[in-house]
């Protein structure tokens, strides 16, 4: 909590002087008749695709699938800034509140079971599934170069740079389901604590164990600026590839690597 503290203090700082410097500037972003402001300030929202891959078992039981690949929609919000020093190129730090949700699905091999008064045996289907949460407050600086100028308000850019991640939150919540039969349900002996009439299990619903509290990567992409209300605000559609450098957890290969979809919002007041 002090480093999430100190981190939005630093950048409630960050951006009153970055608006006291273009309130003084009182440029236009992007067009060429104003001199241009050395400091854009402003929001930035995106949703992301999120591929969770490597592997991890939460249950050290022979009859726990390891669960290899998941994915999962999240979203971000945060704040964004942009320093210029020269025409074509810029640094464009953010801070951000990120989510980076994964779903895992496993079926276990099929099994035939003899139900109570059946003189036949059915078919048993089981799927084991495993929902991830994780929630993560990032803190990226990435480098800026403009390639293209298709019209006078229309940018293309590159952009790339490291991202530091504090994980707020990561919890796991693994269900097994009976598909097949489906007038039968679960021989529960253990006691697990069940749903649907005893046709799922809910074998772990927790935090993820031994979940690293700090995530590191590398983020790239490319953007355009398009000029709004007279080119007196730009906005900065983008795709980002972020590439885990660090794993999810400390005892399990398990990687996390994700493509945004984000859109920048700045202005020079």
């Amino acid at each position: 909590m002090k480093f999430l503290s100190a981190t939005l203090c630093a950048l409630a700082i960050g951006m009153t002087i970055g608006s006291e410097i273009t309130l003084a500037q009182g440029s236009n972003p992007l067009d060429p008749t104003v001199p241009r402001s050395q400091v854009l300030v402003g929001p930035t929202v995106g949703i992301t695709r999120n591929y969770h891959t490597g592997g991890f078992r939460t249950i050290d039981d022979p009859n726990c699938p390891v669960f290899e690949q998941g994915s999962g929609w999240g979203f971000l919000v945060g704040m964004t800034a942009e320093f210029q020093p020269s025409p074509n190129w810029s640094i464009i730090p953010r801070i951000c509140y990120d989510t980076r949700p994964g779903q895992f699905t496993q079926n276990l091999p099929d099994a035939q079971v003899l139900l109570p008064g059946a003189t036949q045996p059915v078919n048993q289907t089981v799927e084991t599934s495993s929902d991830i949460t994780y929630s993560l407050l990032t803190a990226e600086v990435l480098y800026k170069y403009e390639i293209a100028k298709i019209t006078k308000s229309l940018r293309l850019s590159v952009q790339a740079g490291p991202v530091f991640s504090y994980v707020l939150g990561g919890k796991n919540r693994q269900v097994q389901d009976l598909i097949e039969p489906q007038n039968a349900r679960f021989v529960n002996q253990t006691q697990l604590p069940e749903e649907n009439n005893g046709r799922r299990l809910i074998l772990f619903d927790g935090d993820i164990p031994e979940r690293e509290s700090i995530r590191f990567s590398m983020k790239a992409g490319m953007a355009v600026e398009v000029g709004l209300f007279g080119n007196a605000w730009i906005m900065c559609p983008g795709v980002f590839y972020d590439y885990g450098l660090t794993q999810v957890t400390k005892a399990e290969n398990w990687n996390l690597n994700s493509i945004l979809f984000q859109v920048d919002f700045r202005r020079a007041f």
